[in-house]
């Protein structure tokens, strides 16, 4: 007899599913967890995934990922020229990406926090050391583009390094910590406010150090 799915059961499974991978991540959670989150027997979510890692495929897809990386990557394209953030107009591209990034995190909150730090375990388990990677690698680009004289060292892409890791980290857990929309904005404007105000003045600082030892 062929077995018949009901989509609001498949929907509040993978809705459980976020939730607890979420909160234990994908290694720690199980299928049982999952089953009591959404409210059926484990015996029935089989009935909809074959197991717990066509499940986490199925709530954090690859095609996700790639469209949250190219949204980083326009962000940081954005301000290709531009020296100091605060001289933009409200309409300028970088502000308007800006948001469509905001948007999104705050829209997939669960998602982007099994990215960052909860995906142990599975395919996309190196995206949150490879978005450092190239956040590291873009800002250093961006340095180049408007400060002629910078030429990192071997510490500068540590510190940055350190930076980045710190930045993601804090997004995470601002995700995590918050579910209300203004409090996921005002949150992220501070960080942002406080992350680009070092970057000024860090490349600034390295600059200044790269003249004098020219």
């Amino acid at each position: 007899m062929a077995q018949y799915l009901k989509e609001d059961i498949q929907e509040s499974i993978s809705s459980a599913a976020l939730t607890v991978f979420a909160q234990k991540g994908y290694s720690a959670a199980t299928m049982t967890e999952i089953a009591e989150a959404a409210g059926i027997s484990t015996g029935n979510i089989y009935r909809y995934f074959q197991d717990k890692k066509e499940l986490f495929r199925a709530v954090v897809s690859d095609e996700f990922a790639r469209t949250f990386t190219e949204l980083i990557r326009q962000r940081v394209n954005a301000l290709d020229g531009v020296d100091d953030v605060r001289a933009l107009e409200v309409d300028a591209p970088y502000h308007l990406i800006s948001e469509e990034l905001l948007r999104f995190c705050i829209e997939n909150r669960l998602r982007v926090v099994v990215l960052l730090g909860k995906a142990q375990g599975t395919n996309h388990e190196p995206f949150a050391e490879k978005m450092v990677h190239d956040l590291v690698k873009m800002t250093i680009a961006h340095a180049r583009s408007t400060r002629p004289t910078f030429d990192p060292k071997e510490t500068t892409t540590f510190s940055l390094d350190l930076v980045y890791r710190n930045f993601v980290s804090a997004m995470a857990s601002i995700l995590t910590r918050f579910k209300d929309e203004a409090k996921i904005r005002e949150a992220v404007a501070g960080l942002s406010h406080y992350h680009l105000a070092g970057l000024k003045s860090f490349f600034e600082g390295a600059s200044l150090s790269s003249r004098v030892r020219r």
